[in-house]
Protein backbone atom coordinates (compact mmCIF):
# COMPACT_ATOMS: atom_id res chain seq x y z
CA UNK A 1 0.00 0.00 0.00
CA UNK A 2 0.99 3.67 -1.07
CA UNK A 3 2.05 5.61 2.32
CA UNK A 4 0.35 9.29 2.21
CA UNK A 5 2.50 12.85 2.17
CA UNK A 6 1.85 14.79 5.18
CA UNK A 7 0.31 17.24 2.76
CA UNK A 8 -1.35 14.99 0.49
CA UNK A 9 -5.27 13.96 1.67
CA UNK A 10 -6.82 10.49 1.56
CA UNK A 11 -8.95 9.25 -1.31
CA UNK A 12 -12.01 8.93 1.16
CA UNK A 13 -11.17 12.51 1.93
CA UNK A 14 -11.27 14.24 -1.29
CA UNK A 15 -14.27 11.89 -2.17
CA UNK A 16 -15.78 13.39 1.23
CA UNK A 17 -14.79 16.91 -0.79
CA UNK A 18 -16.28 16.48 -3.85
CA UNK A 19 -19.52 15.67 -2.41
CA UNK A 20 -19.56 18.73 -0.29
CA UNK A 21 -18.36 20.90 -3.61
CA UNK A 22 -21.18 19.15 -5.78
CA UNK A 23 -23.84 18.96 -2.83
CA UNK A 24 -23.36 23.21 -2.02
CA UNK A 25 -23.50 23.70 -6.32
CA UNK A 26 -26.44 21.38 -6.73
CA UNK A 27 -28.69 23.17 -3.68
CA UNK A 28 -27.10 27.19 -5.34
CA UNK A 29 -28.39 25.66 -8.98
CA UNK A 30 -31.39 24.80 -8.35
CA UNK A 31 -31.80 27.83 -5.98
CA UNK A 32 -33.43 26.30 -2.84
CA UNK A 33 -36.27 25.15 -4.84
CA UNK A 34 -37.38 21.57 -3.82
CA UNK A 35 -36.96 19.22 -7.13
CA UNK A 36 -40.09 17.02 -6.13
CA UNK A 37 -41.94 19.25 -3.78
CA UNK A 38 -41.64 22.84 -4.63
CA UNK A 39 -40.30 24.28 -1.03
CA UNK A 40 -38.26 27.27 -1.26
CA UNK A 41 -35.88 28.08 1.26
CA UNK A 42 -32.72 29.21 1.50
CA UNK A 43 -29.88 26.60 -0.25
CA UNK A 44 -28.43 26.48 2.66
CA UNK A 45 -30.47 24.80 4.99
CA UNK A 46 -32.28 22.00 1.80
CA UNK A 47 -30.13 18.64 0.63
CA UNK A 48 -29.25 17.27 -2.26
CA UNK A 49 -31.09 14.69 -2.86
CA UNK A 50 -30.04 11.48 -5.47
CA UNK A 51 -32.39 9.92 -7.99
CA UNK A 52 -30.51 6.75 -8.22
CA UNK A 53 -29.00 6.30 -4.38
CA UNK A 54 -24.69 5.45 -4.15
CA UNK A 55 -25.10 2.17 -2.71
CA UNK A 56 -22.59 0.75 -0.16
CA UNK A 57 -22.29 -2.63 -3.18
CA UNK A 58 -20.97 0.03 -5.64
CA UNK A 59 -18.80 1.59 -3.09
CA UNK A 60 -16.92 -1.56 -2.61
CA UNK A 61 -16.65 -1.85 -6.47
CA UNK A 62 -15.07 1.75 -6.00
CA UNK A 63 -18.52 3.59 -7.13
CA UNK A 64 -20.11 3.95 -10.38
CA UNK A 65 -19.73 6.29 -13.46
CA UNK A 66 -23.15 8.20 -11.98
CA UNK A 67 -21.51 9.34 -8.68
CA UNK A 68 -20.81 12.87 -9.74
CA UNK A 69 -23.14 13.53 -12.51
CA UNK A 70 -25.01 16.02 -11.80
CA UNK A 71 -28.35 14.85 -13.53
CA UNK A 72 -28.39 12.51 -11.03
CA UNK A 73 -28.89 15.22 -8.42
CA UNK A 74 -31.03 17.74 -7.03
CA UNK A 75 -32.09 20.34 -4.44
CA UNK A 76 -34.68 18.46 -1.85
CA UNK A 77 -36.13 19.82 1.38
CA UNK A 78 -35.55 17.69 4.13
CA UNK A 79 -38.90 15.93 4.05
CA UNK A 80 -38.54 14.43 0.35
CA UNK A 81 -35.17 13.57 0.63
CA UNK A 82 -34.95 11.99 4.36
CA UNK A 83 -38.58 11.38 5.00
CA UNK A 84 -40.13 10.28 1.70
CA UNK A 85 -37.22 8.62 0.39
CA UNK A 86 -35.93 10.86 -2.29
CA UNK A 87 -39.87 10.87 -3.82
CA UNK A 88 -38.52 8.82 -6.61
CA UNK A 89 -41.27 8.77 -8.80
CA UNK A 90 -41.67 12.57 -9.12
CA UNK A 91 -37.78 13.18 -9.27
CA UNK A 92 -37.90 10.81 -12.70
CA UNK A 93 -40.96 12.70 -13.94
CA UNK A 94 -39.40 16.64 -13.10
CA UNK A 95 -35.75 14.68 -14.44
CA UNK A 96 -37.74 13.95 -17.68
CA UNK A 97 -39.23 17.10 -17.72
CA UNK A 98 -35.31 19.10 -17.69
CA UNK A 99 -34.29 16.96 -20.75
CA UNK A 100 -32.65 14.15 -18.99
CA UNK A 101 -32.17 10.60 -20.51
CA UNK A 102 -33.82 8.11 -17.21
CA UNK A 103 -32.30 5.43 -19.74
CA UNK A 104 -28.61 7.06 -19.66
CA UNK A 105 -28.85 7.39 -16.00
CA UNK A 106 -29.50 3.92 -15.17
CA UNK A 107 -26.37 3.04 -17.78
CA UNK A 108 -24.20 4.95 -15.66
CA UNK A 109 -25.58 3.62 -12.70
CA UNK A 110 -24.74 0.04 -13.22
CA UNK A 111 -21.28 0.81 -14.97
CA UNK A 112 -18.90 0.02 -11.99
CA UNK A 113 -16.16 2.88 -11.76
CA UNK A 114 -13.01 3.04 -9.99
CA UNK A 115 -12.73 6.85 -9.19
CA UNK A 116 -8.77 7.88 -9.31
CA UNK A 117 -7.19 10.49 -6.83
CA UNK A 118 -6.94 12.71 -10.08
CA UNK A 119 -10.61 12.59 -11.84
CA UNK A 120 -12.12 13.09 -8.20
CA UNK A 121 -9.60 16.51 -8.36
CA UNK A 122 -10.87 17.34 -11.60
CA UNK A 123 -15.10 16.78 -10.10
CA UNK A 124 -13.63 19.36 -7.49
CA UNK A 125 -12.44 21.86 -9.54
CA UNK A 126 -15.31 21.39 -11.62
CA UNK A 127 -17.65 22.21 -9.15
CA UNK A 128 -15.98 24.87 -7.59
CA UNK A 129 -15.71 26.74 -10.81
CA UNK A 130 -19.02 26.49 -11.81
CA UNK A 131 -20.24 27.38 -8.17
CA UNK A 132 -18.50 30.66 -8.84
CA UNK A 133 -20.65 31.20 -11.89
CA UNK A 134 -23.76 31.55 -9.58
Amino acid sequence: MRKLTKKEKSIKSIKRLAWKVLSEYIRRRDKGVCTTCGKVAPWKEMDCGHYLRNTERNAELGGNALWYDERNFGCQCFRCNRMQSGEGAIFAVKLKARGIDIAKLYQLWRKPKKWTREEIEKVIEYYESLSKLI
